[in-house]
């Protein structure tokens, strides 16, 4: 969930925006108000993470109130209006309502491989193994085997 980065993001132990560079970010929410997403993406916008990113994925809203779906004749902004008011002065591939994390059946999406990603397309691609095998290393005395990871 979203709200994981940003709360770690307003902390000492925040990661560097570098790490971001180039990054797409996946982005989904489960619960909570849509006010609490527009909060969370202005907050790592402030942190200049949304500057570095080079896309958005974006899950389907599950359980968020306050946001309306496209024929509600509430006044209230779907997630696509809040993503799109939050990254409003960038230029990035913003693909929505992909099946992942909370919603189902969903896509796992490993964290730190790279991806392509053509939101007209509607396409991403995972451009490496999302797994890699045990090496012998993780076996040996101390390895991560040992300590039941």
């Amino acid at each position: 969930m979203i709200n994981r980065i940003v709360l770690n993001q307003a902390t000492p132990y925040a990661l560097p925006p570098e790490w971001f560079d180039g990054a797409v970010l996946f982005c989904e929410e489960a619960g909570g108000m849509g006010a609490y997403v527009w909060s969370y993406l202005q907050v790592l916008r402030q942190a200049g993470i949304l500057d570095r990113i080079s896309g958005m994925v974006v899950g389907i809203p599950d359980g968020i109130e306050g946001i309306d779906g496209p024929d509600s004749p509430d006044a209230s902004p779907t997630l696509r209006e809040i993503v799109l008011d939050v990254l409003s002065d960038r230029d990035i591939p913003v693909l929505g309502n992909v099946e992942f994390g909370h919603a189902g059946p969903n896509l796992p999406m490993p964290v730190g491989i790279r991806v392509a990603l053509d939101a007209q397309q509607r396409f991403l691609a995972l451009l490496e193994p999302a797994v890699r095998p045990l090496t012998a290393s993780a076996w040996a005395p101390g390895g991560c085997a040992e300590r039941g990871q």
